[in-house]
């Protein structure tokens, strides 16, 4: 699970913000439903995040950490991430 984390977290992150401004889109322009737009915001902080952890677990930052260091830093981007989220 963690080499398919490694390969495609970033590509699933933009997916996630594509399929949730696509719905976006479609319901505002095609169904005519006024929709609150500061929640379209929130695939790009969901962008931000999975590209910062996929380029973490592919060793492209904190390179002198060690493993368990690297993992409580990801979980600190997906709580800041999950709060940031619901705020919005």
């Amino acid at each position: 699970m963690k080499e398919w984390l490694k390969k495609y977290l970033g590509w699933l992150g933009f997916l996630a913000s594509v399929l949730i401004t696509s719905i976006g889109l479609y319901s505002e322009f095609i169904l005519n439903i006024k929709l609150d737009w500061s929640i379209f915001y929130s695939p790009l902080l969901i962008l931000g995040a999975t590209s910062t952890i996929h380029d973490i677990l592919n060793e492209k930052y904190f390179t002198k950490y060690s493993e368990k260091v690297k993992n409580r830093i990801i979980v600190f981007i997906i709580t800041i991430t999950i709060g940031m989220f619901l705020i919005s």
